[in-house]
């Protein structure tokens, strides 16, 4: 349901919170043991895990469930879903129901998710997207 898809939402931010501290925590303590440039494996291994990081896929709560692209603009619609204001908006004036359970929905009120476009953000920045 609505909350199980919150709670794997909490932790995907979560870990990713984790990782960030990891690789700056060895980053830090990487860039710290010498006053020259890490070993060539070190600076291998840490370039290997930026580029790995660098490349992460949003969270598929972050993803539009009508455009599968990452929501810039995510609304609340009257079935609990979030989806990006202007697709849904495009949606409901071409089927009217609801794209996740198919039932009629109406076209408002569409209420912005604070709470899901500042997570959206702070992924993008830490992620560099």
């Amino acid at each position: 349901g609505v909350a199980e898809v919150r709670d794997r939402a909490q932790l995907l931010f979560w870990s990713e919170e984790v990782r960030e501290r990891h690789f700056a925590a060895l980053r830090a303590f990487f860039g710290s043991c010498s006053s020259s440039s890490p070993p060539p494996a070190v600076a291998a291994t840490t370039a290997a895990a930026t580029a790995v990081e660098d490349k992460l896929e949003p969270p598929p709560d972050f993803l539009c469930p009508i455009t599968q692209q990452l929501m810039e603009r995510p609304v609340i619609s009257p079935d609990g879903f979030s989806y990006e204001e202007a697709a849904l908006q495009a949606w409901l004036a071409l089927q009217g129901t609801s794209p996740m359970t198919g039932t009629p929905m109406a076209r408002e009120p569409l209420v912005l998710n604070l709470s899901l476009r500042n997570a959206i953000t702070h992924w993008k920045e830490q992620h560099h997207w």
